[in-house]
């Protein structure tokens, strides 16, 4: 397997009020070279945070107590802060929840594309950013590249932050929930220009709290809940045989064709402040056993779940 990313034993957590509390809890992950890895789970569950941690960009109050997390063959945690600088936004690519965010409301599309640090020959930069615009399917560009963010729709200016991905020839994009704010159709444009990425040869981690794009759109799944991996596999073989009860009650919530009912999961997910003993799960798990009150389950065979040691 020709591994892009590992991340091992990794923890993170969050100063609060003179209190230190986790948010991520002893993460391991692989992600393969060339594939959609998606991770998902409900907000709270620690997605964006490990997004936020593999780009070492964690608000002040953040730390990383324990781990590593190997790019290529770099440790991105002892980078020096300057080597860190380069590797964002030219090996390694953002693609945000809201564009708006990452676009500057001051200036012009050209003008922020032409900033890129790759772009170093003023004579071939335009042709490089229209190629590249071209190719995430946006129409008059002139008009586009004279334009500036708030006159662009969403969904125009996620195109341009993808862009921005493509003229970076970044290695890894990392996809933090990039259709949140966008409709179905342009959410499902998106998503195959995500696609057509990865067909080049680059590698895609997706965040998102939507079941239905984990399947349709991924080759590999990663279940979180708060702060823990409880399941991982290829993303249609977890849809088939999902083993942890958490997956299983996400996958019950979908809507579906033969009219069956909704079923809820119980309760609500637990705020960071608030300890857990045992499985986090415990609480809001239909299939709850003493042993999941007193211990924390060990993930093996793709789960961390006592029932699949029965």
């Amino acid at each position: 397997m020709n591994k892009i990313l590992e991340i091992k034993n990794l923890s993170v957590g969050f100063n609060i009020e003179d209190k230190f509390y986790y948010a991520l809890n002893n993460i391991n992950l692989s992600f393969e070279k060339g594939k959609i890895h998606a991770i998902a789970g409900e907000s709270g569950c620690g997605k964006s945070v490990l997004i936020n941690t593999i780009l070492r960009l964690l608000p002040k109050n953040g730390k990383i107590k324990n781990g590593e997390i190997k790019f290529i063959s770099k440790d991105l945690l002892k980078l020096p802060n300057n080597e860190m600088q380069k590797l964002r936004g030219s090996s390694i690519s953002l693609i945000p929840q809201d564009p708006f965010m990452s676009l500057n409301p001051l200036y012009t599309i050209e003008n922020q594309l032409l900033e890129l640090p790759i772009l170093k020959n003023d004579k071939e930069n335009i042709s490089i950013i229209k190629k590249a615009l071209e190719e995430v399917e946006i129409k008059n560009i002139e008009n586009v590249l004279k334009s500036y963010p708030h006159e662009l729709s969403g969904g125009m200016k996620q195109r341009i932050i993808i862009a921005m991905a493509l003229i970076s020839n970044s290695d890894l994009i990392l996809a933090d929930e990039p259709t949140t704010a966008l409709d179905v159709s342009v959410s499902n444009s998106i998503l195959n220009l995500l696609v057509d990425l990865k067909n080049k040869g680059k590698t895609i981690i997706l965040i998102t709290h939507d079941l239905s794009i984990v399947y349709n759109y991924s080759d590999t799944a990663t279940i979180m809940y708060l702060g823990d991996v409880v399941e991982k596999n290829n993303s249609k073989d977890l849809f088939k045989n999902p083993k942890h009860p958490y997956t299983k009650a996400l996958l019950e919530a979908l809507p579906n064709k033969k009219g069956k009912k909704l079923i809820n999961i119980k309760g609500q997910i637990s705020p960071i402040t608030e300890t857990i003993q045992g499985c986090k799960f415990n609480p809001r798990c239909d299939y709850v056993m003493d042993i999941c009150k007193k211990e924390k389950p060990c993930f093996n065979n793709n789960v961390a779940c006592f029932l699949d040691k029965q």
